[in-house]
């Protein structure tokens, strides 16, 4: 895994893994294979258990298994239009974007060819027998876990967020009110202060300097 291999090369080490979205299905399945260098877990609302994908946007998935690369170039060719980056943007986030907010987000695979051969090969990929393998080894993750979820999430609901805090030993669930499932876009200061009190201080982790911070 990229993230995994990431961390061995710059021998990061207590890194606090923040994942949102299909970023949360990969620090999920990250902490289960390589949980050696993680000190703490943070996810926002994401892709968890039977939910990859969630059921609006399985299309995709099957869409990228049965005609791979020609699949997500028309997907690019759609998304093109702002009408349909906004459209796919108001499922993920009560905040309306701007527009340097949607190049970043569509740009790279607007533009760039190795981009959607890239995402094809993920897309196709993708699978729940991942994150349902990946929780079975939740029980033995005994680091802090920060659970911070949107209650106005249209894809992925409350209760996978109550299921993710029950399987782990040392979870916490914050609520964030009014945020869909791009937790980063609705709530980022509401986001950023629950993992800043989420991080022990240096004081209280005995001196020592807090980790690495990563986000998938």
């Amino acid at each position: 895994m990229i993230v995994a291999e990431f961390m061995e090369a710059l021998d990061l080490r207590d890194v606090v893994l923040v994942g949102n979205d299909t970023g949360g299905a990969i620090c999920q399945i990250l902490i289960s294979e390589h949980p050696e260098r993680v000190g703490r877990l943070v996810l926002t609302n994401c892709d968890a258990y039977e939910a990859f994908f969630p059921w609006p946007f399985r299309f995709v998935q099957y869409g990228a298994r049965l005609f791979g690369e020609r699949f997500v170039g028309a997907l690019a060719r759609v998304l093109r239009a702002r009408a349909a980056q906004r459209l796919l943007m108001w499922t993920v986030s009560r905040r309306r974007a701007e527009e340097q907010v949607l190049d970043a987000y569509f740009g790279p695979l607007l533009r760039d060819s190795g981009v959607r051969r890239d995402l094809a090969r993920f897309l196709r990929g993708v699978s729940g027998r991942h994150t349902l393998r990946a929780a079975r080894t939740f029980p033995g993750f005994r680091r802090p876990v920060l659970i911070a979820w949107g209650d106005r999430d249209l894809l992925f609901p409350l209760r996978l967020a109550r299921r993710l805090q029950r399987d782990f030993p040392d979870a916490v669930l914050k609520i964030v009110p009014g945020s869909r499932a791009f937790v980063p876009e609705d709530a980022p200061e509401r986001l950023a202060e629950e993992i800043e009190a989420f991080i022990p201080s240096e004081d209280e982790s005995g001196g020592s300097p807090r980790g690495a911070r990563g986000a998938a």
